[in-house]
């Protein structure tokens, strides 16, 4: 110490400064407690800002860079050890871990089939199910659907319903689907079906009688129309999906059959050829039977009735199976639908004609009327009649005196109303 004048301070009153020592996390706990208990009725928060060297870098995140991080460092075993479970808890565990990862690794697998699907295009989509409103309102397309195809095939020529399913193969499937709905639901019966039990119990009468036996005319009446090597060719006109095919071909070769399927559209591994009737394929003769199972559709159906001439044996052997709606013909008046096969060379088998079903009237041609008096095969020559020449022939008029436009309509289209 230096003296000053006017002052006189002794040495002993003076006191040695020292550093003040850094607090503890005890005292930087317990200083804002105190504060608060003293200063208990402020309303202000208490903030804990005291800075020091250990905490400062602390207070620098908190309130510069306004982090939330809590200055508190857990307790190192302050949480209670959780207790050891029992083993059956563990398996029980493991299990459901185990299933867990399973229901995972599907879900990823199913996720990652979508998303492929999705880039490829080549997997098929997820169906949905429909409520019962939807399905309703989709059936009633369906049929909405099959009734517009049903009156186009009706009210236009075969050429025209071939291009349309050759430009729009699809409408094939679709048409007979609905066709198929519509048999199921509100038809007593399917034609198709007695065809199919006809054939298989005509097929299996022999057409001649074993040696040394009586010839019995009744049951060779019932044979199947047979070449001499013992096949009988049919051909299913206008067949659909082609159920007659595919019921007798298992038997085809056990009855000697050879079966023709032809319609608008042959879809992939089917037995149809695909053909507009009114020009098959085949040559002159060459079948026994000719099946016109509800297909005598279009405006030009009467050029049908005339390839099937065509195409059926001469020899007054050749048959012609015809079933058509009952609608069709108005009041059922028969007479002058047969009279327009009459003069395409057809004679009805008047014990063949059905009309007990109360939707259809099937019946029975035979190719044994000569040549055709009307249409493309008029000038045809050579043509027996039923082989036997009768001593005086009963003379018929060579013309019905329709003209072209009337025989057309003496089937009426199936036409619908506008709902």
């Amino acid at each position: 110490m230096f003296a000053v004048p006017g002052w006189s301070v002794s040495a002993s009153a003076l006191k040695k400064q020292s550093e003040p020592q850094p607090q503890t996390k005890a005292s930087q706990s317990s200083k804002p407690e105190a504060d608060s208990n003293a200063n208990a009725k402020s309303n202000k928060r208490k903030r804990d800002d005291n800075v020091t060297k250990k905490n400062v870098d602390l207070m620098y995140r908190r309130h510069i860079e306004g982090s939330t991080a809590q200055a508190k460092a857990t307790k190192p075993n302050s949480a209670k050890p959780k207790p050891e479970k029992k083993p059956w808890e563990r398996k029980r565990e493991e299990k459901n871990d185990a299933a867990k990862r399973d229901q995972d690794k599907d879900q990823a697998a199913k996720a990652t089939e979508t998303v492929v699907a999705g880039a490829d295009g080549s997997a098929e989509e997820k169906k949905t199910v429909l409520t019962p409103l939807q399905q309703a309102m989709r059936q009633k397309l369906i049929s909405s659907r099959f009734r517009h195809l049903n009156e186009t095939l009706y009210t236009t020529p075969s050429t025209q319903a071939l291009e349309l399913f050759t430009s729009n193969p699809e409408l094939f499937e679709e048409y007979h689907a609905g066709f198929s709905r519509q048999v199921k639901e509100s038809w007593p019966s399917n034609p198709v079906d007695g065809y199919i039990n006809a054939i298989r119990t005509r097929g299996a009468i022999s057409p001649a009688p074993k040696k040394g036996s009586k010839p019995d005319q009744k049951s060779r009446g019932l044979a199947l129309p047979r070449r001499p090597n013992g096949t009988c060719t049919i051909v299913d006109l206008g067949c659909g999906d082609a159920q007659l095919h595919r019921a007798l071909l298992p038997s085809a070769k056990k009855l000697n059959l050879k079966l023709h399927s032809f319609d608008l559209h042959a879809p992939k591994d089917s037995p149809i050829t695909k053909a507009d009737i009114s020009d098959l394929p085949l040559e002159d003769g060459s079948a026994d039977i000719a099946i016109f199972c509800l297909s005598l559709m279009g405006t030009n159906w009467v050029s049908f009735v005339e390839e099937a001439w065509r195409v059926l044996r001469s020899d007054g052997k050749g048959e012609c199976w015809v079933s058509e709606v009952k609608s069709r013909f108005g009041k059922t008046d028969i007479s002058a639908f047969v009279e327009v096969f009459r003069t395409r060379g057809f004679v009805l088998k008047s014990e063949t004609l059905d009309k007990s079903n109360k939707m259809f009237v099937k019946m029975e041609f035979v190719k044994a009327g000569g040549a055709p008096t009307k249409g493309k095969h008029v000038s045809a020559s050579g043509a027996p009649g039923s082989g036997k020449k009768k001593f005086i022939e009963k003379t018929v008029a060579a013309d019905n005196g329709m003209t072209p436009e009337e025989e057309a309509a003496v089937l009426k289209p199936c036409v619908y109303k506008i709902r």
